[in-house]
């Protein structure tokens, strides 16, 4: 069991980087690839918060399916983790992002990069407490997380091509909401 805990530690580790390189990567595809619409998906169209999120949901659940299996850890623990984790993650973003800038009155480059950073760490460890340490609440959290995560790829799915009119979704300073029109 520990030698399995350490080894969980080292591979969500390893996806912390991994998501963390890919959502940066992910954050210019859209304008590298020339709007392709399909890649609007998984990539950010504009400077809206909600396109930020997916820097971190994408990655994460690729993460999932490219993390190799222990023993006793099986897909749909890893799944259901990272459902939990992953809006973990999201919500860590917002609130953060929210605060600092009602305070500021404005963003700085360097604080919403370490949000960023910092939201997929804190996702990451929610991850492994949720895979390590199973308990008699765990089959709960189990379905809520998959519930969690399904909910997630159906909003991150359908929200850059119909955002709502709601201010996570349009961009601050040219009130873009969407894939910007050329």
């Amino acid at each position: 069991m520990l030698e399995n805990s350490f080894r969980l530690v080292w591979l969500e580790a390893v996806g912390t980087v991994f998501m963390i390189l890919f959502g940066f990567g992910l954050h210019f595809a859209f304008a590298l690839l020339a709007s392709w619409t399909p890649v609007a998906l998984v990539a950010a169209v504009n400077e809206s918060i909600w396109e930020h999120l997916k820097l971190a949901f994408w990655p994460g659940l690729f993460w999932a399916y490219l993390m190799p299996l222990l023993p006793q850890v099986s897909r749909r623990d890893i799944l259901s983790s990272k459902g939990v984790s992953l809006a973990t993650t999201a919500v860590f973003i917002v609130t953060a992002f929210s605060a600092y800038t009602a305070v500021l009155g404005y963003n700085l480059l360097a604080v919403d990069i370490g949000i960023f950073v910092a939201a997929v760490c804190v996702g990451q460890s929610v991850s492994i407490l949720l895979l390590v340490y199973k308990n008699e609440t765990y089959k709960l959290i189990h379905v809520f997380g998959l519930v969690l995560l399904g909910l997630q790829v159906a909003a991150y799915s359908t929200f850059t091509f119909s955002p709502p009119d709601h201010w996570l979704f349009i961009e601050a300073q040219s009130g873009v909401r969407g894939i910007p029109t050329r």
